[in-house]
């Protein structure tokens, strides 16, 4: 019973330290890998540089308080769902997997959130429209 509790323990040691699954550069797949990524690292500059500019929101909507609470628990991952893209347009859907105390409203070991992200090419790169996760609102003045 003990070698298996440890195998489970290594090999929930090595999941959680691998990298993300590499994507192609440029589709609408990396440029939501690389929000997150910004994202859940704090790096609100970088993640907002991935933001549709002729949308609602700004970096100052991520580092202001309009962003989702629990969001960052650590622990937490992304996963892939689905994505489609369509001419200049995309979406791409994924699972959020909150650890231990993220926002599951009942305190459970855990919470999945399903998300699809919107997105248009700009000076053909992917940016994302809308109100993207983990933002509830963006300030719609200037």
């Amino acid at each position: 019973m003990a070698v298996i509790i440890a195998l489970a323990t290594v090999s929930a040691v090595v999941a959680s330290r691998r990298a993300p699954p590499a994507v192609p550069a440029g589709g609408p797949v990396a440029a939501v890998q690389s929000y997150l990524t910004a994202v859940l690292d704090g790096r609100t500059a970088d993640a907002a540089g991935w933001i549709d500019p002729a949308g609602p929101c700004r970096a100052r909507d991520l580092e202001n308080g309009s962003v989702a609470p629990g969001y960052g628990a650590p622990g937490s991952r992304v996963d892939l769902v689905a994505s489609s893209a369509s001419g200049s347009t995309a979406t791409v859907d994924v699972e959020i997997r909150f650890a231990d105390g993220g926002m599951d409203p009942f305190g459970g070991s855990g919470y999945v959130e399903r998300r699809t992200f919107s997105l248009r090419t700009v000076e053909r790169a992917w940016r994302l429209t809308g109100t993207p996760w983990p933002l509830e609102f963006c300030d719609m003045g200037g």
